[in-house]
């Protein structure tokens, strides 16, 4: 584990170690996967609302041949909207749950022993560096500086 008195002027100046930059490259290949079913799911949520709402008024409107407002007022079918709704909310928050769960199991085992910090925080350690080079104004800098500084901090290396 690194400690803030053996953090390198590369470190201070927002790079990392290159045994680090190596080891995230590494880690972001092997949890790509999880990333895109992550993404898809957050997608589907959107997708799953719309198609709970839609689905049944033009299955109404055009199979059944009723008035679907009739048929929400007086049938099941309100209770079928309300289900669909709560299940396209649920089942892709659990997609994520589990993408994320892997994520992590993977930064255990494979790489704390290693690095000593889980990836995920040396991740976004990483990423807000970056940003804070790539920053047009100085509120944009402070902000991903103080992000920096959380993640170095909740590694433990502060």
């Amino acid at each position: 584990m690194q400690t803030s008195s053996t953090l390198s002027i590369d470190e201070e100046k927002g790079k990392l170690d290159p045994k680090y930059e190596k080891l995230i490259d590494q880690f972001e290949q092997e949890v790509a996967q999880y990333d895109t079913m992550a993404r898809l799911a957050a997608i589907a949520t959107f997708g799953g609302v719309i198609a709970s709402i839609l689905l049944p008024l033009l299955y109404l409107q055009f199979v059944a041949n009723v008035n679907p407002y009739h048929a929400f007022a007086s049938g099941p079918m309100l209770y079928f909207v309300i289900g669909g709704i709560l299940a396209s909310k649920a089942v892709p928050k659990l997609l994520i749950m589990y993408s994320n769960h892997k994520k992590h199991e993977i930064s255990r085992l494979k790489y704390k022993p290693v690095t000593g910090v889980c990836m995920c925080d040396l991740y976004q350690f990483r990423t807000h560096l970056h940003k804070m080079d790539q920053a047009e104004n100085s509120a944009e800098r402070m902000r991903h500086a103080k992000l920096a500084s959380y993640y170095k901090q909740k590694m433990g290396w502060q």
